[in-house]
Order: structure tokens, then sequence, then C-alpha cells
């Protein structure tokens, strides 16, 4: 049985700290050290998340003289695709570190309303695709036979672009609400894993934790009967606490070059499906 020394404790945690703040799911990749020390691997990868979300905040509205709040309560069923190119740097044969970069978009359903006897507004929002980028490690810690254990560390940010809506007061069929939504949010992911290899195919399979935090804001105008007749804005916080669940994943070494990769991850409120391609550019990239 081999066992490799630890990471360093500061990295672990100074990666950790980054993204106490998080949507659910983000590709996490074969959870051990791949990447030989010195050498480089390219990635593309694909993914999609469906979760549910708590939403804190209120939202003003203004009609004449009067004004009037009302709190977000939850963001349902909160949709996310997400592509990454990525690149990973072996610190050591066990130990890589890894930046990825692409877009996302995202869509949703936001609950808005003091109580449901006073109403309950929904309001969709759709976010094309915006920027996305992360960062992470992953390490092996101990090898015996086709067995190896290991683990991730990553954190995610998602800036969606801005979405309009048309909403419908729920307590007055005249009045809609006409405006913009802006929402980001970022996402940390500490896993571990048991992988077991046979010829060319690996699987991983291993407990997940997760954090989700991000920030929401609205606009816009209020009509009634078709005229303009005041404003409304609000910010607020998405927050998930720490979510407890599992990733499952397998690995298919097409050649010693180029691996194909299917995972999925599972929590109380939310799924993650993705799949992913890996590329080792060989002697080009190597160290001297």
């Amino acid at each position: 049985m081999r066992v490799f020394p630890p990471l360093p404790c500061g990295l672990m945690i100074t990666i950790a700290l980054m993204g106490t703040v998080a949507c659910a799911g983000v590709p996490t990749g074969l959870p051990i050290g791949t990447v030989e020390e010195g050498q480089w691997t390219l990635g593309l990868e694909y993914g999609y998340d469906k979760t549910d979300l708590e939403a804190a905040g209120m939202t003003v509205r203004i009609l004449g003289a009067a004004s009037y709040t009302a709190e977000f309560t939850d963001i349902e069923d909160l949709e996310t695709n997400m592509v990454f190119a990525s690149l990973a740097y072996g610190i050591c044969d066990n130990w890589d570190l890894f930046i990825r970069l692409g877009a996302s978009d995202a869509r949703d359903d936001l609950l808005i309303g003091s109580t449901p006897a006073s109403g309950i507004e929904t309001s969709a929002y759709d976010g094309g695709y915006g920027l996305a980028w992360g960062l992470g490690t992953r390490a092996t810690f101990c090898h015996w036979g086709p067995w190896r254990f290991g683990g991730t560390v990553q954190v995610t940010w998602f800036d969606p672009k801005e979405s309009d809506f048309l909403s419908t007061s729920p307590t007055a069929a005249n009045t809609v609400y006409s405006g913009s939504a802006d929402l980001d949010f970022w996402q940390t992911q500490v896993a571990l894993a048991a992988v077991y290899q046979i010829d060319t195919l690996t699987f991983w399979a291993g407990p997940l934790l997760q954090f989700t935090e991000g920030d929401l804001t609205r606009k816009g105008r209020i009509i009634v009967s078709g005229a303009d007749s005041g404003s409304f804005s609000g910010s607020g916080d998405i927050k998930e606490s720490a979510q407890f669940g599992a990733h499952v994943g397998i690995n298919w070494e097409i050649s010693p070059r180029l691996n194909c990769q299917i995972q999925g991850q599972f929590t109380s409120d939310s799924w993650f499906t993705g799949a992913g391609l890996v590329i080792q550019p060989g002697e080009f990239f190597s160290r001297n």
C-alpha cells in the first residue's frame, strides 16, 4: 500500500475558505491526482445542474405616495448549463492544480411575497450565457492495487447575463411588474472518493460537501391597467446551508493522451450531470 504525503493544510484551507460562499454542481473530474509532475493537461467540460435555493431580501414597490415591501422567499428549480475549458498542472505525481474558464446560463422561478395568504408573485429569470470560472486542486492520498483514494476541493463563480421579465401581481390581475433581474453566485465543493480501475475504465464514488451563496437584484416599473404607475427595486442574498451528498463517475482512457469522463452529483436539494474530455498534449508541454 502506497501512502502519499498529504496536501499542505494551508493550501487546502485557503481554497476552501475562498468559496465558503456558492449553485449546486460543477464537474469535479476524476478526484485523484491525474497529472504527472511538471506535465500539463487540457480539458473540455459540460455540465447541467438543477437545484432549489433560499433567497433572503426585500423588494420595495412604490405606487404614487404609497410604498409596499415584499420578501424574497425561494428560488425554485434553478437550472444551469455550463461549458468550460480547463488547464491542470502536476505539482507532483499525486497532486495537481487546475483552473477553468467558460460560460454558464441560468433559469429559475423566483417566489416573492410575505405569506401565501397575501399572495405569492412568481417571477421568471432567464439569463443568457455569461462568464464562469473556477480553480481547485485534487490529490491521491493512497494507492493499493487497483484501488486509489483521493479528493478534490474547488471553487467556481457564475455570472449569467441579466434577464428581462414580466410578472402579474398575485392580488391584482390588472397590475404587472416589468423589469430586469441580475443573478450571480459562487460555489465551493469538497469531494472525497474511492477509485477502482479495470483496464482502461476507472470508476469512482464518494461523499460530497458543497456551499452556495450569491446575490440577486430586481428593478423595473409597475404597470396598472396598461399605464406606468410606479416602480420597484430590491436586492437579496442567495444562500444554501452546507449540503451533504454523493458523487459518482466513470473515466474511459481512450488512448494514453485522451480520456472521456461522465459523472453525476446528488444532494437533497439538487442534482448534476456532466461529461468531459481530458487531453494530455505530450512532450510539447513537458518540462525540459
